[in-house]
């Protein structure tokens, strides 16, 4: 990591009022580096341990729902009991695989002005949404998780 983008995420950890430890840190800078990535706390724990990091998965969890608090990182629940989780950035929603389980981004303004539609229809005040939508990816290389 550069030593800009180290002290980067050091400004970021004491702006939102953590301690600069090594673990926040190192689970900070994995995000930093793949800004597209989704990871659940036990891929976090195996790119820790390939980068010869001893950082226990109670650890993990902690750390996660510390950056969450502080607004870094997103929490997403794509599938009961599993949270993927996601640096923080614009609005957007997801189509997942139900095959391989890849994740694909996206942001479509015409469903974000049809939220808005049926919201003032029913007289409601939308705050926010998560929209997830599951099905298959139909790539060549989709591999089944089962």
């Amino acid at each position: 990591m550069s030593y800009i983008k180290k002290n980067e995420n050091i400004e970021k950890l004491k702006e939102a009022g953590l301690k600069v430890t090594h673990s926040r840190c190192k689970i900070l800078e994995l995000f930093q580096n793949s800004p597209d990535e989704h990871y659940t706390a036990d891929k976090l724990k195996d790119i820790l341990t390939d980068n010869g990091e001893t950082i226990g998965l109670a650890t993990i969890y902690r750390v996660l729902t510390q950056l969450e608090m502080a607004d870094l990182i997103q929490k997403n629940n794509f599938q009961e009991n599993h949270s993927a989780y996601e640096l923080k950035k614009s609005h957007h929603d997801h189509l997942i695989c139900t095959k391989c389980g890849s994740i694909i981004e996206f942001v479509n303004e015409d469903l974000e002005k049809l939220q808005e539609h049926i919201s003032k229809k029913y007289n409601f005040s939308l705050e926010s949404h998560v929209m997830t939508l599951f099905g298959n990816c139909n790539k060549k290389d989709c591999k089944n998780l089962k």
